[in-house]
């Protein structure tokens, strides 16, 4: 089974990915409060082309989603670097991606703030470019610090592949059989939802530009409802159900043997969805049963889905008349 992180390294992972957003968070409130009796009654909150004003909110309003988007960031990011203590290299880009963006966000909030001290026409306010531009940096270079602060990913434990006694399906010379089901998931659409509305408050609240890591991360979970899984003379085939594309393809030649086994998503890889980490990677949408295949190359390719036995032994056979096809060509 896979092996977690030592506890001072998850330790030192989650607090980089969460230290940002308390810091965001009382550099807001401390801000808010030093200037509030010199902020308008409605604020400039959404800037347009030159950075323009375009869009204004009460100081309330404001406050609420300057603290609320930090918050969720710090939580959400916190948690996935917890749950990826079984794929080190994972849980090191998701602590670092969450740390950027509590930065980048609080700083954008701040400087929100500032821009509307003293200014009696909120109608008026221009944001600075300079100040998109210093963000982004303070974001790189927390990444760049926090990849360091984590460390470097250690080298988890290969799971082994089926037993040598896997099942097979009795089918003669000339029969052709596939298998195909739909396997579903509930944690990703969930998560991908709760991602982008988090880019939507940071879109009108903020900009849309800031808003964009956080869209193009949940847009495809939200779409990764199930897939269609199909074990047939072509190999192991997982297409996304709502979308012919993209298609993941293991080639009989490629499995030396199959069999079935319960994956836990956390617990043995980390998380849902594609999962690779050192000597396994596959298709985890739920725990559960699921196929497990043993590589040509030695590791392990999983998809959990309903009915793995059978996938697993019709997979057997047809590899192994694949192999008798091919020797005796």
């Amino acid at each position: 089974m896979p092996q977690s992180q030592p506890a001072s390294v998850n330790v030192r992972r989650i607090l980089v990915a969460i230290v940002p957003a308390v810091l965001a968070m009382v550099a807001v409130l401390a801000t808010f409060l030093s200037v509030q009796g010199r902020l308008p009654d409605r604020m400039a909150v959404h800037f347009g082309g030159g950075g323009s004003t375009d869009g204004l909110s009460g100081q309330g309003t404001f406050l609420a989603a300057a603290l609320g988007v930090p918050l969720g960031d710090g939580v959400l990011f916190g948690a996935l670097t917890r749950w990826m203590r079984t794929d080190p290299a994972m849980q090191r880009v998701l602590a670092v991606i969450g740390g950027g963006v509590a930065v980048l966000t609080g700083w954008l909030f701040v400087a929100v703030l500032l821009v509307n001290t003293d200014m009696d026409d909120a109608s008026s306010v221009v944001m600075p470019g300079t100040q998109a531009v210093l963000a982004i940096a303070a974001a790189a270079l927390y990444a760049a610090v926090g990849w360091l602060i984590c460390g470097k990913a250690e080298v988890a434990e290969t799971v082994s592949g089926p037993s040598a006694g896997a099942e097979r399906l009795t089918l003669g010379d000339t029969e052709t059989a596939g298998w195909t089901r739909v396997a579903g998931s509930r944690v990703l659409p969930v998560t991908g939802i709760l991602v982008m509305a988090a880019g939507v408050v940071v879109g009108f609240t903020t900009g849309w530009v800031p808003a964009l890591p956080l869209l193009i991360t949940g847009a495809p979970m939200a779409l990764l409802t199930g897939a269609r899984v199909t074990a047939d003379r072509r190999g192991i085939t997982v297409t996304p159900s709502l979308a012919p594309w993209p298609r993941l393809n293991v080639p009989l030649e490629r499995i030396a043997e199959a069999g079935h086994r319960t994956v836990s998503p956390v617990r043995d890889f980390g998380g849902w969805g594609y999962r690779a980490r050192p000597g396994a990677s596959g298709i985890v949408l739920r725990s559960g049963d699921a196929i497990s295949a043993r590589l040509t190359t030695g590791s392990e390719f999983v998809v959990t889905v309903d009915d793995a036995a059978t996938a697993a032994a019709l997979l057997n056979t047809l590899a192994d008349r694949e192999r008798r096809t091919a020797a005796g060509g």
